[in-house]
């Protein structure tokens, strides 16, 4: 019998505890670079929401900020993408759990552009100047009003963008990945997987998030396979 979709799920990931099984932990963590690859997207909604948006102004230096960037692997491809387009960027890359921070400095701390940073996301906005805002699988992770203080956060210091991608919750996205997913074995890969569909949102959850937060000045967009994209628009502290 499938869960009940109608209402996002108030349960934790496993990989979410501090004292989960470390080598389960970073082999999800490399797993999730192949399903990345396979269902999420992020090549598509960086070109369109990011690169493309830096083309307006190639000459400058952007900065992106990668929220709960796991082992990364985004984070590269995006650097490289930027360079074959001839675009500077730098990119922070943000995560919680020091495992994580550990294993992703031990396999692209060596490259050009990226500063790989353990940080509490919620309470700490960096100084410096933020282009962009960019997150994959992170915002099912906090409950409603952690989002809301988040975005509350973020915007007032982002100069261009955020875009937030994450899942869409429903029966298929949930029976997919089900599928998908027996071929990744010895990890918390299934398990979360799962749990993160059913904490997952429906489009009309992030916008009322987000027009609570912000007021205006975003989307929301749909993508093939159970993907949702929220974008939010800098706001004038922001973009000065």
């Amino acid at each position: 019998m499938l869960p009940d979709f109608s209402r996002r799920a108030a349960m934790d990931e496993l990989m979410d505890a501090p004292d989960c099984d470390e080598t389960r932990l970073l082999r999800t963590v490399r797993q999730f670079a192949s399903i990345n690859r396979q269902v999420a997207r992020y090549r598509t909604i960086l070109k369109r929401w990011v690169l493309d948006d830096m083309q307006d102004d190639p000459a400058r230096e952007y900065h992106l900020v990668d929220m709960g960037a796991g082992g990364c692997d985004i984070d590269v491809w995006l650097l490289q993408a930027a360079r074959r387009r001839g675009l500077k960027l730098r990119i922070t890359a943000c995560d919680m759990d020091a495992r994580t921070i550990t294993y992703a400095r031990s396999v692209y701390g060596q490259t050009p552009g990226l500063s790989i940073r353990k940080t509490d996301l919620l309470v700490d906005a960096f100084d410096e100047p933020v282009d962009y805002v960019f997150a994959n699988h992170f915002l099912h992770h906090l409950t409603g009003e952690e989002i809301l203080r988040l975005l509350r956060l973020w915007q007032p210091r982002v100069r261009r963008r955020m875009v937030f991608s994450d899942l869409l919750r429903s029966p298929v996205s949930y029976m997919g990945f089900s599928a998908l997913s027996l071929f990744y074995r010895d990890s918390f890969a299934r398990t979360d997987g799962l749990i993160s569909i059913r904490k997952g949102f429906l489009p009309r959850e992030l916008a009322a998030m987000a027009d609570a937060a912000t007021g205006g000045g975003f989307s929301v967009h749909r993508l093939l396979p159970g993907r949702l994209v929220l974008c939010i628009g800098a706001n004038s502290a922001g973009a000065s």
